[in-house]
């Protein structure tokens, strides 16, 4: 009896196995386009842009990106099996409800593991720079690129030259000959033309589909 009790008390109890399956779903959150303005207050550059539109662009483009095989080299995630999926602020509540996009987007996006892009618009008098920064799941930085657009400056000469032929015939002693006659006004200053640098929606859109095209992920 006691040798019973004792295997009782000692028996293994059946091994309990956890099977732990990784997501094959990349995701990437977009943030609104920002634009940061310092022009001067009589300067009016084109910066109205679509807050969207970076959005758009990503997921028309998403396809380029590659993602690694395994086998040291890259590959489209159609191939290499992965869903590839891009939110913005009003599509990412359906699929994660836990945290606030708006109030902090790469907080959200590390604690729920999305790839984060954002989009900035910077101007000056001078140049309009749009730039594209991506961040991985650890919020660290893994792709920036971007596109610029500088104010032309051109400057028109206002002195202008005149020549005056006149053909002239001879008197008395017969012959004719040729009088030249330059007329050089007064030199005044050059008038200055400039041509403003501006933000165009083909600028976003060559420079998202640029992003897309150079994304190249390294996933476990």
């Amino acid at each position: 009896m006691l040798w019973l009790l004792t295997s009782l008390l000692f028996a293994q109890e059946p091994a309990m196995t956890m099977v732990v399956e990784a997501s094959r779903d990349i995701e990437f959150f977009v943030a609104p386009i920002k634009v940061h303005d310092y022009t001067s207050p009589d300067i009016i550059i084109e910066t109205v842009v679509d807050k969207d539109a970076a959005f758009t662009y990503m997921g028309s483009y998403i396809r380029n990106i590659k993602v690694s095989t395994g086998r040291g080299g890259h590959a489209p995630a159609s191939i290499t099996g992965h869903d590839v999926k891009v939110y913005n602020e009003r599509t990412i509540k359906y699929a994660w409800e836990d945290c606030n996009y708006k109030r902090d987007p790469l907080g959200c996006s590390v604690k729920n593991s999305h790839y984060y892009l954002e989009t900035i618009v910077t101007v000056d008098d001078n140049q309009l720079v749009v730039k594209t920064t991506l961040y991985d799941p650890s919020a660290q930085v893994v792709l920036s690129s971007s596109r610029t657009d500088d104010k032309i400056v051109r400057w028109i000469k206002q002195q202008e030259i005149t020549v005056r032929q006149e053909q002239q015939q001879g008197g008395l002693l017969g012959g004719s000959g040729q009088s030249t006659t330059v007329h050089k006004p007064k030199e005044e200053l050059p008038l200055k033309w400039e041509i403003p640098h501006t933000l165009t929606d083909r600028m976003l859109q060559q420079l998202i589909l640029g992003t897309t095209a150079s994304i190249k992920l390294d996933l476990e």
